[in-house]
């Protein structure tokens, strides 16, 4: 008998229920303890559109290359902002998180947490847990991300990375930092501890550990195999071998020059010409081996080359001659050899060509050891190597690349990318705080890379983490809204250079003036047309982001512009703007005035009956809202949209601020604005739309407005 053999039905379904809420609860990996009161600047976030403010101050320009960009202030707040400008742009996340040793090195909440605090590895993965689901946003499909970490939080890294990255997508590179030499080593040696020699570098690849092409390193002692010495070998006589060796098609003619050389080669041995030169320091001898390693070899087996060498041996009896395989590779072979030897060495092989070696996963070479010139800024708390960015750097082997450090310390990131920049096409975004004890920001990054940009050229813009402000203005929002959303998609688009400003657009040029950012704010008065035809005039590649009330954008308006690409507002910035439009914020009395001036041209003076109605709509709306505003009677639905013109007309009738011809004639001029909007332009004539215009300005009059 089954164990639920004698169960009823109600009794199995309760259990199996039981079982399946016991496996949702069950939790396998990395766990812990949730924040319990959440980090300010994420709430911040959450309430307020975060904004980046430019300071202008600290621009650096050099050249006409992009612009590297530094923002001082929290990394969370600054990856917030970088998700909607470089969402999926990034394609090298390099980051120095803290340790969390416990000595001061982690604030969380504003706080230091010490090596004391219960809850210390909790606090620092939900810090680090926040920050990298944003990074991951930025990466690119094929982008990567870099950690340097320590034994302190390393096994809980891991982790995380393998819960946000997938563990079928991660590396880990060991990295000797150190030896075990120096004063730390008396203290070792008394108490018995084990000293830290290395570091670990944990890799992330969004399409999987591979496209990562490390620069072989040079080795670091001699390999005594290669012993042969070759007397009357010059550096032009390997150069015209290797030549040759690289070409497709080897021809006999190449073969025929390549055995000249080898003809009037003499073997020696290495240990015969050092003690020839009198060499016999260590350093000499190990520096002299390295400078001659074009004309220094080794023999090595090889079946293959041993058969081809047998053949040419036939008919051609010099020493030393090269063969070409099936495939077309060139072979330098040694043809006197043991022939009783099973594997005899016959090829040889030049030690000039194996000085180097993949450093694979443990990075020996690394030393944080003597940094203290590096960047020309002191940095107490110890600053990441040169070598070891630049190693990561260059294993990313794309035409361009843009580079995020949003840990960035001292700035070493950013130095090596503008050494860098001579030879790749790549930039940086750094992110570092400002508020901690060291002000880190103005006393190591900044003049760092100002020091770097002295060193190798470039050009920096500094930005520091803001939120939108809200005004009772109208007029002063849609200025703070024109100003900080333009230097949002002025990151985006890399475009700093202002070109031309007015309160309705701004227009940027990039520094070789082939591009140029153009931003277009939607409002009452009429300078769409103005717009154009300042687009019209440029020449040049034109990104146009347009915000309009209704938030779509007819691109029928643009046909007419060449080399003209209508861009996605960020949704976050979109979302901001959909919330500002819908403030309850004063009407402004000259931007009905404006359009009325604009209305009463286009009817008395140009007859033009259509376009004037359309005008005076306009005017006689902003009217009616502007009276509803002064008598305390809001213009604005709940749900943010706004109240009707024919509610409001109604509302003001009710509550005796309208008489009942007012409110008859507002429906009345109100019908014929409807109809030339609708272009039902049959239903009034000119005479109709002069006493529109009569009866607009006396209502203005009559309830002094302006």
């Amino acid at each position: 008998m089954g164990k639920y053999d004698d169960y009823e039905k109600e009794e199995l379904i309760k259990i199996i229920q039981q079982q399946e809420n016991e496996l949702k609860q069950k939790k396998y990996g990395l766990v812990w303890d949730s924040e319990r009161e959440p980090e300010q600047v994420v709430l911040d976030c959450e309430n307020s559109l975060p904004i980046l403010e430019h300071i202008t101050s600290k621009t650096i320009n050099t050249c006409n290359d992009e612009d590297n960009i530094l923002i001082e202030g929290d990394n969370y707040h600054a990856l917030s902002v970088l998700n909607y400008t470089h969402k999926e742009k990034i394609d090298v996340i390099y980051i120095d998180p803290p340790y969390n040793t416990g000595s001061k090195d982690f604030i969380y909440n504003d706080n230091y947490v010490n090596n004391e605090d219960t809850y210390r590895h909790s606090k620092w993965l939900n810090f680090m847990n926040k920050r990298l689901n944003l990074a991951k946003g930025l990466l690119k499909k094929d982008g990567v991300i870099f950690a340097s970490i320590d034994d302190n939080e390393y096994p809980r890294l891991i982790l995380l990375f393998e819960k946000i990255f997938g563990e079928n997508n991660l590396k880990t590179i060991v990295v000797k930092m150190s030896e075990t030499s120096g004063l730390k080593m008396g203290s070792v040696l008394k108490n018995g501890s084990i000293p830290k020699l290395k570091e670990y570098l944990v890799i992330a690849k969004m399409n999987g550990i591979r496209d990562l092409y490390l620069d072989r390193i040079p080795k670091e002692n001699w390999d005594n195999e290669y012993n042969i010495f070759l007397d009357n070998f010059t550096k032009e006589d390997k150069l015209n071998i290797d030549l040759i060796s690289q070409q497709d098609n080897i021809s006999e003619q190449d073969i025929q020059i390549v055995d000249n050389i080898a003809e009037k080669i003499i073997l020696s041995s290495v240990s015969i010409k050092l003690k020839e030169l009198n060499i016999t320091s260590e350093k000499d001898k190990n520096s002299w081996l390295f400078e001659n390693a074009y004309r220094i070899t080794r023999t090595t087996a090889s079946n293959s080359v041993h058969k081809l060498a047998m053949e040419k041996k036939v008919y051609n009896s010099n020493e030393l001659f090269f063969v070409k395989s099936a495939t077309g590779l060139l072979y330098f072979v040694k043809s006197t050899f043991s022939k009783e030897s099973k594997k005899p060495r016959v090829q040889m092989i030049f030690a000039e060509d194996n000085l180097t070696q993949h450093p694979g996963d443990f990075w020996a070479d690394i030393k944080t050891t003597g940094l203290d010139n590096e960047g020309g800024v002191d940095f107490k708390n110890g600053k990441k190597p040169i070598k070891l960015i630049e190693r990561i750097l260059k294993s990313i082997k794309k035409e361009k690349i843009t580079v995020l450090d949003f840990f960035a310390g001292s700035g070493t990131t950013g130095e090596v990318v503008l050494k860098l920049k001579e030879k790749q096409n790549i930039n940086f975004i750094l992110c570092t705080s400002n508020d901690d004890e060291e002000h880190i920001c103005d006393t190591a990054t900044y003049p760092r890379l100002q020091y770097a940009i002295n060193k190798y050229g470039g050009n920096l813009q500094y930005f520091k983490t803001a939120l939108l402000r809200k005004s009772n203005n109208r007029h002063q929002t849609k200025l703070n809204l024109t100003n900080k959303c333009s230097e949002m998609l002025c990151i985006k688009e890399n475009i700093f250079n202002l070109f031309k400003s007015s309160d309705d657009y701004k227009i940027y040029y990039s520094h070789d003036n082939t591009k140029y950012l153009c931003i277009y704010f939607n409002t009452i008065d009429d300078s769409f047309d103005e717009f154009i035809n300042k687009l019209k005039s440029i020449d040049g590649k034109k990104i146009v982001y347009m915000f309009s009330d209704d938030l779509n954008v007819d691109k029928e308006l643009f046909k007419e512009i060449e080399n003209c690409s209508i861009e996605a507002i960020p949704q976050k910035i979109l979302d901001i703007y959909k919330q500002l439009i819908k403030m309850n914020i004063p009407i402004k009395p000259t931007t009905i005035f404006t359009d009325l001036t604009k209305a009463k041209k286009r009817i008395f003076i140009e007859k033009e009956k259509d376009d004037g109605a359309s005008k005076l709509r306009i005017v006689l709306e902003k009217t009616i809202q502007k009276i509803a505003q002064n008598s305390g009677i809001a213009i604005l639905k709940p749900n943010g949209k706004e109240e009707t013109v024919e509610n409001l007309n109604n509302t003001l009738k009710h509550n005796g601020v309208f008489s009942k011809v007012t409110w008859q004639e507002n429906q009345t001029y109100m019908a014929i604005g409807n109809h030339a909007a609708h272009g039902d332009y049959d239903e009034y004539d000119l005479a109709q739309v002069e006493n529109f215009y009569r009866y607009t300005q006396s209502l203005i009059d009559g309830f002094n407005i302006g």
